[in-house]
């Protein structure tokens, strides 16, 4: 939530900053890029081949290495924060969700799929494990926007992520860096790479991160505190010219707290209202709406208070995979991958957020208020809460990808690439749930309990456990024509052939939060597929300019939600495939000898039977549950990306970014018995503007002594957490502002830097979520500093 005030000092601080009158790297994302001189560029590998960011007709933002280290990007989360577009709307790894362009993945189960994939490598990782990777020492993190179907294996509809290792090669190199901050944060990493014979070369990265928490359980332990273990091996083999061998392994660990919730307003209660058809009347309860039911247990600290417990988030992750590329000779290249990964999530966090002080019933696992009952109405409303969420998840998911494809391009007009992929997942989810939600039992036993006598009942809390899986087998076939017409002209038509196959069982028991005993095992088992096209017309009129007009259609296929169901029926409720027609023209410019790079790129999306999530009561005298519906009537997302990078000397680089992005549902859909319609409302998590703004500064100032300066900031403009656009769940525009001062040697051998993150310390959010009138929220890292030395070798 950031204030004008802040606003308006942050703006002076980077325009400040932008003004240094000399500055050091170029940058392809606003926050740095890799160090280099007038004219160099990045490489990205968008289209699965290395090619010049300024040559590839795709909308793509990347982060070279050099900006990775130097804005100490150490999570997915902190790139998230830096692509206008891009939004992380949940930092769970077992309910990650991902938005780019308005469209984003917010459906919970084992037999859904994300819009928006990450990749390690070109290899897709199932589910939300990527959010989890730890980036120190990659090659760089590309972000693709739009629907990526063609090259990348796995369909996605939304976009991906793409996390490029570095590859041991010919040279020996090696790096240390360590940083000490507030919250106590240590964090050590390494890495050493190179040849250990003419023909063979090996690559190590390892790294420990820690830091209290940035939440804090007054009852006792830390929230969002993170302790995270990595390692990845590289053993490269290169016989001959033509031959190129990569086998990769990693392994991430994390043991952190949970994310820590908060009350935002203790808003009224309307949820006993239906009370007034049959129960007497309470008169300090007019209409039984229970005012600022949950006051009395918001705490004045956002970042602070009394829980139930202390939550946690631990994931233990490998994987292993192996790359041939082979030149077989005559302009024809052939690429294998084969991929397995293996991840277990496990999570429990306390949902509510406010403190039952009550003994815990061991029969029952939740807060037993008989006591509260016993002393009457007005104890009752200021001790018990009205709700009690003792949430438990955990995940557990294997994956194995094979994927085959040759390129053949002998130097003429004609290229041809084609290939198959094939994914199998197992996908285990389970949720433990012991829950209290008073309200409903309580209001009525004191409303009878005072118009007749007698001593109300206590209301009975419930639990439930559910086992969601889900065998999936997705198969691609894709082929692309290249064709130049001229030398300045090419034509690329392109096609994929999606098969998805998925057997999905629901095993649930217990209570079900509607307070009815639910105990069955379902299955179904169903498939899907779809023939998914692309073109694109490229014209460069020289080496300086790339003009494109692309055609793409996306696909995510359908599957099921049933965590929450009540009955087997509603356990095996499907959704359908959902698919796009993307259309975007873009503009790729060098100029000023190319000191200035602009990129530009426009986009129309049209998308049918969008998978949508929403949290809604199905009842009078019910709680909230999750329900997915799919728009079939169509949706609609468009907008306009800008990117520049600037050397203004060859020591001072501007650069930066911005997104105008709109996406609203385009016809009728009803979404509950009351006839709720959402044609015409906002998408979830699309701000109409966003900007990043970066400078960045290595002056010499002796001899063989560097000082470094650099800063970024960052705007996201209002945008809702539902597609109901529900105004108190509406995010209002936010800023975060980051800086850094530093020195290095002129070999860049050693730097010692000091940073801040957040530096004006906003409390932005990372989610919303209304329950019985109250607004919950989960909100960013705090104001973050510290040292990082580095060295290399």
């Amino acid at each position: 939530m950031g204030s004008r005030g802040n606003l308006r000092w942050a703006l002076l601080a980077t325009a400040a900053a932008q003004l240094t009158p000399a500055t050091a790297f170029a940058q392809s994302a606003p926050d740095e890029a890799a160090a280099a001189a007038p004219g160099d560029e990045i490489v990205v590998t968008a289209r699965k081949r290395e090619e010049s960011l300024q040559d590839v007709p795709i909308s793509v933002q990347a982060f070279s290495s050099a900006a990775l280290e130097r804005a100490g990007i150490k999570d997915f989360s902190e790139v998230a924060y830096r692509v206008p577009g891009l939004k992380l709307s949940a930092e769970r790894a077992v309910d990650t969700e991902l938005f780019i362009r308005g469209i984003g993945s917010d459906i919970q189960g084992a037999g859904a799929d994300a819009a928006v994939g990450i990749f390690v490598d070109g290899a897709y990782l199932s589910r939300g494990t990527g959010s989890l990777l730890d980036l120190y020492d990659l090659e760089r993190v590309e972000v693709l926007k739009g629907p990526q179907a063609l090259r990348f294996g796995k369909s996605v509809v939304g976009g991906l992520i793409n996390y490029v290792t570095k590859k041991p090669g010919d040279t020996f190199e090696g790096r240390f860096e360590a940083t000490y901050g507030n919250y106590n944060r240590l964090d050590v990493a390494g890495s050493v790479r190179g040849p250990v014979s003419d023909t063979l070369s090996l690559g190590l990265v390892a790294s420990s991160r820690s830091h209290d928490g940035y939440a804090k359980n007054l009852r006792g332990g830390d929230e969002e505190d993170q302790n995270m273990q990595s390692v990845r091996a590289q053993l490269r083999w290169r016989p001959t010219p033509s031959l190129d061998v990569n086998l990769a392994a990693d392994y991430t660990r994390h043991r952190d707290g949970a994310r820590w919730v908060d009350i935002l307003i203790p808003g009224d209660s309307e949820e006993v209202t239906y009370l007034g058809y049959y129960a007497p009347t309470i008169d300090s309860l007019p209409g039984f709406v229970l005012p600022d039911r949950n006051a009395p247990f918001k705490s004045a600290d956002p970042r602070s208070g009394n829980h139930n417990f202390t939550g946690f988030q631990n994931s233990d992750m490998y994987g292993v995979s192996g790359t041939i590329d082979w030149q077989a000779g005559g302009g024809l290249s052939v690429t294998s991958q084969t991929v397995y990964r293996d991840s277990s999530l496990k999570a429990r966090e306390d949902g509510s957020g406010m403190l039952f002080n009550f003994p815990i019933d061991p029969a029952t696992n939740a807060p037993d208020i008989t006591s509260a009952m016993v002393a009457g109405l007005d104890t009752y409303l200021t001790t018990v809460p009205d709700s009690y969420f003792d949430s438990g998840k955990g995940e557990d998911v294997t994956q194995f990808s094979q994927e085959l494809r040759l390129r053949w391009d002998n130097g003429g007009p004609l290229r041809v690439e084609g290939g198959a992929y094939y994914l199998h997942e197992n996908i285990r989810r389970a949720e433990d749930v012991n829950f209290l939600f008073p309200d409903y039992q309580a209001i009525e036993e004191f409303a009878f309990a005072m118009a007749y006598g007698g001593t109300p009942a206590t209301p009975s809390p419930g639990s439930n456990h559910t086992v969601t899986t889900s065998r999936n087998d997705n198969v691609g076939v894709f082929g692309e024509l290249s064709y130049s017409i001229t030398d300045k002209l090419t034509f690329e038509a392109g096609l994929r052939y999606a098969y998805d196959h998925k057997r999905y069982s629901n095993n649930r028991s217990g209570v079900s939060f509607e307070g009815e005993a639910v105990n069955f095992v379902v299955g179904e088992t169903r498939s899907w597929d779809a023939w998914l096209p692309s073109a694109t017309l490229r014209f460069e009129p020289s080496n300086d300019v790339t003009l494109y007009a692309r055609y793409a259609k996306g696909y995510k296929p359908g599957g099921w939600t049933g965590e929450d169901a009540n009955t087997p029926a509603e356990a095996l409720v499907s959704f359908d495939p959902e698919t796009a027609n993307s259309f975007e023209v873009g503009a790729k410019l060098a100029l000023a000898g190319r000191r200035l790079f602009i990129n530009a790129a426009a986009y129309y999306t049209n998308y049918d039977n969008l998978q949508t999530n929403q949290f809604l009561s199905p009842g009078p005298g019910m709680p909230p549950d999750n329900f997915v519906f799919n728009a079939k009537n169509g949706t609609r997302a468009y907008g306009l990306e800008l990117d520049f990078q600037a050397r203004i000397t060859d020591a001072f680089t501007l650069s930066g970014n911005y997104a105008y992005s709109r996406c609203n549902f385009t016809g009728e859909l009803i979404i509950d018995d009351e006839g709720t319609d959402l044609d015409g409302n906002t998408c979830r998590r699309t701000p109409k503007h966003a900007f990043n703004v970066a400078a960045n500064l290595d002056q010499p100032i002796a001899d063989n002594l560097v000082l470094v300066l650099g800063s970024d900031f960052q705007y996201t403009g209002a945008n809702f957490f539902d597609n109901p656009n529900t105004p108190i769940l509406k995010f209002d525009s936010e800023i975060l502002l980051n800086a850094r001062i530093g020195l290095r040697d002129a070999d860049d051998k050693w730097e010692v830097t000091a940073w801040a993150k957040n530096l004006t310390n906003e409390l932005n959010f990372t989610s919303k979520l209304e329950l019985f009138g109250t607004i919950y929220s989960t909100y960013i890292p705090p104001r973050t500093y510290g040292v990082t030395a580095r060295f290399r070798f």
